[in-house]
This record gives C-alpha cells, structure tokens and sequence, in this order.
C-alpha cells in the first residue's frame, strides 16, 4: 500500500534536510530517494537535482525500494514522450 503526499517540493535551493536515519534506496545521475523508518511505516523521499519532487509511504523498506521504482519508472515514460 501506497499513500502519495501533496506537500511542496523544495524550490528554495536550500541542503535537503535528509534524517541521519534515511537509507538511501535509489541513486542515479537525475534522482536520489531516501526511506525513513516511522516504527509504524517506512517514509519515502523522490528528490530531482536536490529538489522533492514526490513522497509517500510504505508498510516495509523494501515496498519502498518497489514503489519508488514505479514512480521513477513513470518519471521516466514521461520524459520520453515530452521529447
């Protein structure tokens, strides 16, 4: 189970404010995803050039890992067809 968050994503240019806690779970040349353990859920982060870009969250880490790679997979479709 998935619940996506519609908080603002961070324009301000400002350091990412990343808990000593997150476990980086993706990293490539365009994206970085962090999952933070809540004790009743595990927190999710999407972040494009140090930017949030989506959040949501997942009942285990590796829920995470699976749902982020659905985001980024769509992230991705919609770049190809922007082009």
């Amino acid at each position: 189970m998935t619940v996506f968050f519609n908080d603002p994503p961070n324009t301000s240019g400002e350091p990412l404010e990343i808990s000593p806690e997150a476990i980086a779970i993706h990293t490539s040349n365009t994206y970085t995803a962090y999952s933070e353990d809540l004790d009743f859920m595990w927190r999710w982060r999407i972040y494009r050039d140090n930017k949030m870009v989506q959040e949501g969250c997942s009942l285990t880490l590796d829920a995470s890992r699976r749902a982020v790679q659905h985001v980024l997979s769509f992230f991705n479709v919609s770049q190809l067809h922007a082009q």
